[in-house]
């Protein structure tokens, strides 16, 4: 079937069908990845623009693309590319497109990967812009949660609980939109207000909170715990309100019901225990593994070689 997505930029672009497909080819993938790789992209050239930090979604971007056989090119600090001598992201884009296949770009400001889309002439994939979204880890994270609760999802009421930073949070914002794709899915959405979700990704069926309460754990399938982002507070003093509002310990974690599982898209900072890294509800590093699989098959999904 062919993907019906050209580049990847926002959640909002799929559909269940269109996610499916992609966790159908992510499955195939982790078998692939297994046997050690595949030579599906062999002559194929990813680059990877990253104007932001990043360790995990920059570098399972390069290895997806080595494990499918192809090569890859990257741009990893913008003062060391032509941005700084004040070129545009268009002719940035036209550029780098006439050298590779398909390009991943994440960018400090929401809206950038779109605008990489317009001028393309190869496939964007977006690793994060700014506040705006994060659809490759929100795939990703789908993934995980699909995986563990397949059984469940379709038939049973399934609650999320997003904590900590959601005004900032990209991948909050990406997440949520892909979990309602799913019929059974409740989600409550726990932060101080200054830090609550944006309107645009709430709606009126939405629980909001302010405390991460016992009942809330106790209630929870999915706890999905975010960092308090420092680098987007525009006061120092706003961020030392709040930077340590949320934190679990493993007594907390151990109220969570019977088979409810802890995510975190990383980087971790001080929000949960490192000792609750032995607990069986910690998912977050299983979060990690799927990352390659789910960006190997989009990758194949939008140069049309699956």
């Amino acid at each position: 079937m062919k993907f019906p997505l050209q580049h990847i930029i926002a959640s909002s672009q799929f559909d269940i069908k269109a996610m499916m497909n992609v966790f159908s080819l992510a499955t195939e993938m982790e078998e692939i990845v297994q046997k050690g790789g595949t030579e599906l992209a062999k002559h194929h050239i990813l680059a990877t623009l990253f104007y932001e930090p990043s360790t995990r979604t920059r570098l399972s971007f390069e290895t997806a693309m080595l494990r499918l056989g192809g090569a890859v090119i990257s741009e990893t600090d913008i003062n060391f590319s032509s941005a700084i001598k004040g070129e545009i992201l268009q002719d940035t884009i036209r550029v780098v497109a006439s050298y590779s296949d398909v390009i991943a770009i994440r960018s400090k400001h929401k809206g950038v990967a779109l605008l990489a889309s317009q001028c393309s002439s190869v496939p964007i994939i977006n690793g994060g812009d700014g506040i705006g979204e994060h659809p490759t880890q929100a795939l990703l994270d789908c993934f995980t949660i699909y995986k563990q609760f397949k059984q469940q999802i379709n038939h049973h009421k399934i609650k999320v609980a997003f904590v900590g930073d959601l005004k900032y949070g990209r991948t909050v914002h990406s997440l949520c939109q892909l979990l309602r794709l799913f019929s059974n899915v409740e989600i409550t959405f726990v932060a101080p207000q200054i830090l609550q979700i944006p309107d645009e990704y709430k709606t009126p069926h939405d629980v909001i909170e302010q405390d991460l309460t016992q009942t809330i754990l106790q209630q929870a399938d999915i706890v999905y715990m975010t960092r308090i982002q420092k680098e987007r507070f525009q006061s120092l003093a706003d961020y030392e309100k709040v930077e340590d509002i949320f934190h679990l310990s493993v007594s907390k974690v151990q109220q969570m019901k019977q088979g409810a599982i802890l995510m975190h898209p990383f980087p971790r900072v001080k929000e949960i225990d490192l000792a609750v890294d032995a607990l069986p509800q910690a998912y977050y590093f299983e979060q990690v593994k799927n990352g390659l699989p789910i960006r190997m098959a989009l990758i194949a999904k939008v140069l049309g070689l699956a």
